[in-house]
C-alpha cells in the first residue's frame, strides 16, 4: 500500500485581458514556490485541455503535494507564498482550492 500525501489542487481563471507573458511569468512564479518553501514535496502543473466544455474558464491546474496537514498549513502564511499570492492577484478573476488525502486501489 502506498503512503498518502496531502494533495493541494489550484486552479486560476485569469481575467481575460491578462498578456501570455504575465501568465508565464505566474506559471514560472508558482514553481519556485519548490525551491522556497521546505514543506512542499513536490509541485507539477498543466493547462486544461478537457473537450467536455466543463471548465468554467479555469485554464491551469497546480498539485502541491506534502506529507502531513502541517507542512502544508506552515505553507499557506509562508512570506514567499505572500509574495506569489501578490504577484498574482492583479491577473486573477478567479481561484478554486481543493485539498485532499490521497486514496489508492
Amino acid at each position: 500500500m502506498e503512503e498518502k500525501v496531502l494533495r493541494h489542487v489550484v486552479l486560476f481563471k485569469f481575467l481575460d485581458d491578462v498578456n501570455e507573458e504575465s501568465i508565464v511569468c505566474i506559471e514560472e512564479a508558482f514553481m519556485e514556490l519548490k525551491n522556497k518553501i521546505p514543506t512542499i514535496v513536490s509541485i507539477e502543473w498543466g493547462t486544461n485541455v478537457s473537450p467536455e466544455g466543463l471548465s468554467q474558464k479555469f485554464t491551469h491546474c497546480f498539485f502541491v503535494t506534502f506529507y502531513s496537514e502541517a507542512d502544508r498549513d506552515a505553507y499557506l502564511p509562508h512570506p514567499d507564498h505572500q509574495v506569489f499570492g501578490s504577484l498574482l492577484s492583479p491577473y486573477l478573476d478567479k481561484v478554486l482550492v481543493v485539498d485532499y488525502w490521497t486514496n489508492h486501489s
